[in-house]
């Protein structure tokens, strides 16, 4: 009888760790947030201070599970019954939800959450980028993978532009954010990796999106307040593709460059970087960034044999000037203009010369601000790799 009695314990003890099913959820009772888009409330949260005194209009695109079936017929599903948005306001994140909770028949469920949107205005104000972020970084639903990106104007606007032939918006945002095949727009943005931003308050840059009419871009770039965790001014297309070369964040794209009275395709394929800095005088950095960028011709007008080392050499250059033009427009906008070092030069510092980044890490970015008065040389170094199938083409 005691053997018994003492199995049973055993056997009870044994079931307390496992997990119940008391806080379980039918599937159908939950709804699926997929984005959300976060713009300035009837308070608004253009000012210092923020924290506590803003408010915030969110807007969240849950998804209809059905209505992403492709229909049998047809072979496609009707965009208007494969999601909806709904926008509320409120002080905090968690205050919103709430009210989300009152108005709809499911319980808002963020796991499959994609996207997040925060309008300009937010981002600008200081403080108001992390704070709106804050709710997703302590959820456990949410994932690190979640993709953020700053609106150029309304956050609202970008969720409800649903281009042709898409699904939801953003599912259609989401497949363009991780094309890797151009170095006009920023790589995707993680909020685990703006978490780390963060944590180290350093400068960073994001994803920007645009939309008009029916069309959503993503061309550009957002600067980022390392020290005031907010935006500080946006990246055109030339100055986004310049920091990509200068940050190695190229996997594809094409340079057009002239060679002769034509136009020579040169298709970047990869592109590797190395910082050496020169500190003999502490307080007066020099940096010298060398870039060493390989790819092949991938369209040609001008009638040359490309396997003549001379034809090759002068497009080499064409290219290495294209390459400097670039990074010297970015050089420009980060270092000159807007003084926030998001090519992480301090970071080679404080890797590699930690003693003397310890005397610079406190005016590297503010006060005195040394980044901007640092001395920053590029070398670029082109090689072609290929040719493509034709040497040359026969002159009309």
């Amino acid at each position: 009888m005691g053997k018994r009695c003492a199995v049973l314990c055993l056997l009870l003890a044994a079931m307390l760790p496992l997990a119940g099913c008391w806080d379980s959820m039918e599937l159908e009772q939950r709804g699926f947030v997929i984005g959300v888009a976060i713009d300035e409330g009837s308070a608004p949260v253009h000012h210092k201070n923020t924290n506590g005194k803003q408010s915030f209009k969110v807007t969240f695109q849950e998804v209809i599970p059905a209505g992403l079936k492709q229909d049998g017929n047809s072979g496609s599903s009707l965009a208007g019954d494969s999601y909806f948005n709904i926008t509320l306001e409120g002080k905090t994140m968690l205050s919103v939800i709430a009210k989300m909770s009152t108005m709809t028949s499911r319980t808002p469920f963020f796991e499959h959450l994609k996207l997040i949107v925060i309008s300009e205005k937010v981002a600008q104000s200081e403080y108001g980028f992390a704070n709106v972020l804050d709710y997703f970084l302590r959820n456990n639903d949410a994932r690190r993978n979640v993709s953020v990106m700053v609106a150029k104007g309304e956050a609202k606007s970008i969720l409800s532009t649903m281009p042709q032939g898409e699904k939801t918006p953003v599912m259609f945002i989401q497949s363009i954010s991780k094309n890797q095949d151009t170095y006009r727009m920023v790589p995707e943005t993680r909020i685990g990796d703006i978490h780390e931003y963060l944590l180290k308050r350093e400068s960073f840059v994001i994803q920007k999106v645009t939309s008009k009419d029916s069309y959503i871009s993503l061309i550009g770039g957002s600067i980022m307040d390392g020290v005031k965790n907010n935006l500080v001014g946006f990246m055109d297309e030339m100055e986004t593709a310049g920091f990509n070369f200068l940050r190695q964040g190229i996997k594809g794209g094409v340079l057009e460059v002239d060679v002769g009275d034509n136009l020579v395709a040169y298709k970047v394929e990869q592109v590797s970087r190395r910082v050496k800095a020169n500190l003999s005088d502490p307080s007066q950095p020099k940096f010298t960034i060398q870039l060493w960028v390989e790819g092949g011709i991938l369209e040609a007008f001008e009638r040359k044999d490309y396997l003549e080392q001379p034809t090759i050499e002068e497009i080499q250059e064409r290219v290495k000037e294209s390459v400097q033009r670039l990074v010297n427009e970015t050089l420009n906008k980060t270092q000159k203009q807007l003084k926030r070092d998001v090519l992480g030069l301090g970071n080679h510092l404080k890797e590699w010369h930690p003693k003397v980044w310890k005397q610079l890490e406190q005016e590297w970015e503010t006060g005195r601000n040394t980044f901007s008065q640092s001395e920053i040389n590029v070398v670029t170094n082109v090689e072609i790799r290929r040719i493509g199938s034709v040497n040359n083409t026969e002159k009309r």
